[in-house]
């Protein structure tokens, strides 16, 4: 084989390397945004999954603490009219009676309240992780410069969940006045 054949056979190797290279590297970096985008999509379903446990977590518990309290009302309401005539009777009734109310139904209920909202804190943030990797990916690689400017991600779809943080209404303003105000949480 000629010398010059050899050349123009490097040639068009290269030249299909180069091409083949460069489309794959095009269609690896929207493979790349196309799992970033899966990957939000299935944080956004995991949060109101989440989201629709607990609140119906809280129910069932709430639920369970609101009729512990008719119960117990109940009875003792019971015993007061037992013993309306004998007040001595009552009175050490009373005394009885201090013990057998527990704290646990309610101790049980804030416990579970914690948990629930620790579980949604968890789902948010590991959503937010995700959003970040995949617009790090879209703003600071190569990859990412291709993907934006060839096939236009971050779709429309991921955009709205990406921005999407779920807070109060009090945080919402705080954020947008840069100012935070002290309030009883509990008023």
């Amino acid at each position: 084989m000629s010398k010059t054949a050899k050349i123009v056979i490097g040639l068009v190797l290269s030249l299909f390397l180069i091409i083949g290279g460069t489309v794959g590297y095009i269609l690896s970096a929207k493979f790349t945004s196309e799992n970033y985008e899966q990957a939000i999509y299935a944080q956004d379903e995991g949060m109101q999954n989440t989201w629709g446990q607990t609140e119906n977590t809280l129910k069932m518990q709430g639920f369970t603490v609101k009729n512990y309290g008719k119960t117990f009302i109940n009875s003792l309401r019971a015993n007061a009219e037992r013993y309306a005539n004998d007040k001595n009777a009552m009175m050490k009734w009373v005394q009885e009676a201090k013990s057998q109310m527990s704290d646990k139904a309610y101790t049980k209920f804030m416990d579970t309240i914690e948990k629930v909202y620790a579980k949604k804190e968890a789902r948010q943030l590991s959503k937010i992780s995700v959003v970040q990797e995949y617009r790090t990916y879209l703003n600071a690689s190569l990859k990412g410069i291709v993907a934006k400017t060839l096939f236009n991600y971050p779709t429309e779809k991921a955009k709205k969940i990406m921005d999407r943080i779920i807070s109060t209404k009090q945080t919402k303003k705080t954020w947008i006045s840069a100012e935070d105000t002290v309030e009883d949480p509990f008023k």
